[in-house]
């Protein structure tokens, strides 16, 4: 468990999940599709902007 959760702070691992995401959409209709799109590019952005590129020694 130790292992998925440090996994889960990386923006690699983020990145793979969008990608998933994003190849398993193809049978949504276009304009859901590109409200899905838009509010995940938001959320990774947003998420960007308050994760840490190297690990915290002392937080």
């Amino acid at each position: 468990m130790n292992y998925i959760l440090k996994r889960m702070r990386e923006p690699s691992t983020w990145s793979g999940i969008a990608a998933m995401v994003g190849a398993m959409g193809l049978g949504v209709p276009a304009g859901t599709l590109e409200a899905i799109g838009q509010i995940g590019i938001g959320l990774a952005g947003l998420a960007a902007i308050f994760m840490r590129e190297k690990a915290d020694l002392n937080p």
